[in-house]
């Protein structure tokens, strides 16, 4: 995964580390998801939990994207 972004200065900021652990949790979640039996009651377990993690995923993207737009804010 690239950078996120860079500044008008050059300055690059990237994805933390914990990011970048929960999108591979995801992807592995994912693939078990993929291999059941849909609309079986381990496919409903299953699905929940992704959604879950989905849900994590987009919750430490705007957190990121907060901490970083309020440090920009501030220098």
């Amino acid at each position: 995964m690239d950078g996120l972004f860079v500044t008008s200065e050059g300055e690059k900021a990237n994805y933390p580390k914990f990011y970048r652990q929960m999108l591979e949790k995801l992807a592995k979640e994912q693939r078990k998801l993929s291999r059941k039996k849909k609309s079986s009651s381990d496919w409903d377990k299953q699905r929940i939990r992704v959604a879950k993690i989905q849900v994590k995923v987009v919750n430490q993207r705007k957190n990121f994207f907060h901490h970083k737009s309020k440090e920009m804010v501030i220098k």
